[in-house]
């Protein structure tokens, strides 16, 4: 929606060009692999860092060309750190946050080691991901520096009982989910995104929604990478670019908190309380790496998956 309302109309008035915007990140990997090399699906893909390491691996993207981006140089070092930004610009970020029932809760969270106090109880936890909770669970148990414990195979037994120690009400398949189990009772708070989380307490009256992002946290970058085959890299390079601008960077903070890689984007007041914003804020946000734990994520994942089934 933000896309459609807010980037596609500032982008054609700018530049004279068409922005098509597709759909949603389902299946876009296999759209690509199931097309000809030099016609694929899209020309401009965004994704998490999974995506972008999974397409990397069948060389589905284009070499990222920074030195044809002239909004390059402001984006936050801490974001142009990881492997992923080889394939992958990145162009925005989120945290991951409690939401809670404001009416209804018995406990309100602050930091992540909550979870583990005596008032804790009727958790929801994603059962999407395996990564994305464990990362919590090394926030918890705190061996080594951020969530650096997922990136070890050593660690993996102590990070599944961390997990199985907590109040655990409901792991919630989908966002729906989440919210009915918060508004109707079955669980008190719930491990979900920053962004989606403020945007649901701003647009709905069904209860009030409380959100708080714990310090430190745990996120996620999205990628935005230059399909391969494609016969507008130019005009691919040039969408990217327009996404890295500060105003139009700053226009999309305004419709949805997420945060951004120019440091001169500027943020509503709402985003910038709970949204770790500079690059040294950032140092205190365990991102996702994916590229690090992909050679056993495959195991990790059935385990989680029965783990899930079991709890």
């Amino acid at each position: 929606t933000v896309f459609k309302e807010v980037i596609k109309p500032r982008y054609e008035d700018r530049t004279g060009n068409t922005l098509e915007v597709i759909g949603n990140w389902q299946g876009i990997l296999s759209k690509i692999r199931q097309s000809p090399e030099d016609d694929p699906p899209f020309d401009v893909t965004v994704g998490v860092g999974r995506t972008n390491y999974l397409g990397g691996q069948d060389d589905l993207w284009e070499p990222v060309e920074y030195d044809n981006l002239s909004n390059a140089g402001a984006i936050k070092p801490r974001l142009r750190s990881y492997q992923m930004s080889e394939t992958g610009v990145p162009v925005a970020y989120g945290v991951h946050a409690y939401v809670y029932n404001e009416d209804t809760a018995s406990w309100t969270p602050e930091s992540w080691a909550d979870v583990q106090s005596s008032q804790a109880e009727n958790l929801a936890l994603p059962s999407d991901f395996w990564l994305k909770l464990f990362m919590m669970s090394a926030l918890l148990r705190d061996d080594e520096p951020l969530a650096d414990e997922v990136y070890d195979r050593k660690y993996m037994d102590s990070l599944f009982e961390t997990l199985e120690e907590l109040p655990v009400a409901t792991f919630y398949q989908g966002t729906q989910q989440l919210w009915t189990a918060l508004g109707q009772g079955l669980a008190d708070v719930g491990h979900y995104f920053l962004a989606y989380g403020l945007k649901r307490a701003q647009t709905t009256d069904e209860y009030p929604i409380g959100v708080t992002v714990p310090e430190p946290t745990t996120g996620y970058i999205d990628y935005y990478q230059i399909v391969r085959g494609t016969d507008r890299k130019p005009m691919a390079e040039e969408f990217i670019d327009f996404l890295l601008d500060p105003e139009i960077q700053s226009a999309y903070a305004a419709e949805f908190s997420l945060g951004f890689s120019n440091e001169e984007t500027e943020y509503p007041d709402q985003t910038a309380e709970k949204l770790p914003i500079t690059d040294e804020e950032l140092n205190q946000v365990a991102f996702q790496n994916f590229a690090r734990v992909a050679e056993f994520s495959g195991e990790m994942s059935d385990r989680f998956r029965t783990f899930v089934q079991d709890n």
